[in-house]
């Protein structure tokens, strides 16, 4: 009986030893665990850049300016970039389930592709949606307060952020033509971002989506009418 229970023992501690390695990798090699600033206080007016409506503090609104961070890369340009450098990160299958360990493993949705990108150009989906909604609540469909910016993944919510694109214009229906730096809308519940048009009608997009494992950038998709937000500024 002894035998068998250190044999039994030994066999959980190589399997603890196991899940806790391949956890370390996935961790350090498929989580994203960037910075992109949303609680520093970029123009020093006491407002952290996430919920700072000015990032820059240069008296033009972010959703107005082609440049909200002030650091003289275009939004697009920057948005590209961090889109492209998502690739690799793994999918949170638990999709922020169970104390979001995945995400707190550095693990995405699709939303958070779009969403990352957005921020690194000092465009923040948590200050956009939540001072849209405290202006317009009839925007959203609140689930009977399931779905407010007081619960958890308000601003990470595909539906969300078409309904916030629908209520302010940004959305394009069916559009003929993708144009980079759109969130493409598959359903309200799965988007990607287009990071390329070419002149073929042909994109490429950023995805992250539970059957791809991996956020992966696909190449010179035919382009298919579908709506889509977009919310970028024109450069000045």
């Amino acid at each position: 009986m002894k035998k068998w229970m250190r044999i039994f023992t030994r066999g959980t501690l190589i399997v603890v030893v196991l899940i806790a390695a391949i956890g370390g990798y996935l961790y350090s090699f498929h989580g994203y665990h960037g910075e992109t600033g949303a609680d520093l206080d970029l123009d020093e007016d006491h407002v952290v850049n996430s919920l700072d409506g000015d990032v820059d503090g240069d008296g033009i609104g972010n959703l107005q300016d082609s440049d909200a961070n002030g650091n003289e890369i275009s939004n697009q340009k920057e948005i590209v970039m961090k889109a492209e450098s998502l690739a690799g990160t793994l999918y949170d299958p638990l999709k922020g389930a169970f104390s979001n360990i995945g995400g707190r493993m550095g693990f995405i949705v699709c939303t958070d592709v779009p969403r990352i990108a957005y921020a690194d150009a000092g465009l923040y989906f948590q200050q956009i949606l939540t001072i849209d909604y405290r202006q317009n609540p009839d925007h959203y469909d609140t689930e009977n307060g399931v779905n407010t910016p007081a619960t958890d993944y308000f601003f990470r919510r595909v539906r969300n952020v078409y309904d916030f694109a629908k209520g302010n214009g940004f959305l394009i229906e069916k559009a003929d033509q993708p144009k980079v730096g759109d969130v493409v809308f598959y359903s309200q519940y799965h988007a990607t971002l287009v990071v390329g048009v070419y002149p073929n009608e042909t994109y490429d997009e950023v995805e992250a989506d539970p059957d791809l494992i991996f956020v992966k950038e696909h190449h010179r998709k035919k382009w298919r009418p579908r709506d889509v937000a977009r919310i970028l500024p024109k450069a000045r």
